[in-house]
């Protein structure tokens, strides 16, 4: 039931994916268009996930004020359903989704994102709506005249928490918002597409490892214990510092990778003493949490598993809740982080000033969301 969530229809009442009107997203883009604004000479160059709520999200934006010949998109390769694509581009807007080389994720995205800032007039004003960090860490390092800056993950902010940037930057990733409604559900959906996948494999009630205790990796945690599952969880700042040593006194069935960051080398894994298969699940950006990378061997089916000995890189090491599907979730869930999003952009644009680095979203585009 979970594969893309297809086979979902009305349930308690609620609308279908083909019914939803995202009435919240409308509330937040008339708020904003209703101030005094102007964006039609704005780039708005973006990194984003092509799915469908971000389609809704940019028929906002541009309705809001921006030329779609001026809006950029970089998919991640993970993330990008063709079809939702497609439709952007038929909306004038630059929506690019290079091939998967099968090099790291990091690797390519960052010469994508310096691509794709090169492409535009050097001295043209922009807004960055960023996934990751990586578009605004490369404008970071330029003269470009950047107006401000959106970024929505996690792993972006500690990115660019310690460092200075600029120009200012909105912090969608420690909203209130996000941090209390957004992760509860992501883990969720990260969990049944997991249970499936743990059927699948004839292993319906695997031994868990969860490395990283955050926000999405304890609600994720929490869930499998919740569910009987027989669950550890270690991070670094318990003290938790050699994962191989925990794997090798836990023998688990399933490590899941929630930290956003590399967790694990090569040489690390050649350390593991396990005798039996060992299955590693991302649940955070990108596919730096394990070394997937260096086996791949050409495979560039975004969304098979690599194998490498006894274990086995689910979804390519990208995480488990991408699998190309135009909906990887429900669209009510989804919408506020759209209207966060979306929101974020149109506050910047309506306020005449920002301080420059970290700023945290104003209570009213919060309240607007929440009331």
């Amino acid at each position: 039931m979970t594969e893309g969530f297809k086979e979902l229809d009305k349930i308690g009442g609620e609308p279908t994916y083909e019914e939803y009107e995202f009435p919240l997203l409308e509330k937040v883009a008339e708020h904003y268009s209703s101030l005094p604004h102007d964006v039609s000479d704005v780039y708005l160059v973006c990194c984003q996930h092509m799915l469908e709520p971000q389609r809704r999200m940019f028929e906002k934006l541009v309705s809001f004020g921006f030329d779609p010949s001026k809006i950029l998109i970089l998919g991640k390769t993970y993330s990008t359903n063709s079809d939702v694509q497609k439709e952007l581009q038929a909306m004038g807007i630059e929506a690019k989704q290079p091939a998967f080389t099968g090099a790291s994720f990091d690797t390519e995205h960052q010469q994508n994102c310096q691509e794709m800032l090169n492409s535009i007039p050097a001295d043209a004003p922009v807004i960055l709506l960023d996934d990751g960090a990586q578009l605004i860490t490369e404008s970071a390092a330029t003269q470009r005249k950047v107006l401000f800056a959106v970024e929505q993950t996690s792993s972006g902010f500690r990115k660019l928490e310690d460092k200075e940037v600029p120009f200012p930057v909105l912090n969608v990733a420690r909203s209130t918002t996000k941090l209390v409604q957004e992760s509860p559900f992501i883990a969720r959906h990260a969990c049944e597409r997991m249970k499936d996948y743990f059927v699948e494999k004839g292993v319906p009630r695997p031994t868990i490892l969860v490395v990283g205790l955050g926000p999405v990796g304890e609600c994720v945690r929490q869930y499998f214990e919740r569910e009987g599952f027989q669950v550890s969880g270690v991070d670094s700042k318990h003290g938790h510092t050699d994962l191989v040593a925990s794997i090798n006194t836990l023998q688990p069935d399933v490590v899941i990778g929630a930290t956003g960051n590399n967790i694990l080398t090569p040489q690390e894994l050649e350390n593991i003493s396990i005798d039996k298969s060992l299955h590693f699940i991302s649940v955070s950006s990108s596919d730096r949490e394990f070394p997937v990378a260096t086996y791949r061997e050409g495979e560039t089916q975004t969304h098979n598993d690599v194998q490498y000995k006894q274990f086995t890189f689910v979804n390519n090491g990208f995480p488990i809740t991408f699998k190309g599907h135009r909906h990887e979730a429900y669209p009510k869930e989804m919408e506020k982080t759209m209207c966060l999003l979306g929101g974020a952009v149109m506050h910047g644009a309506t306020t005449q000033v920002l301080p420059s680095g970290l700023n945290n979203l104003p209570e009213e585009l919060e309240g607007l969301i929440n009331s």
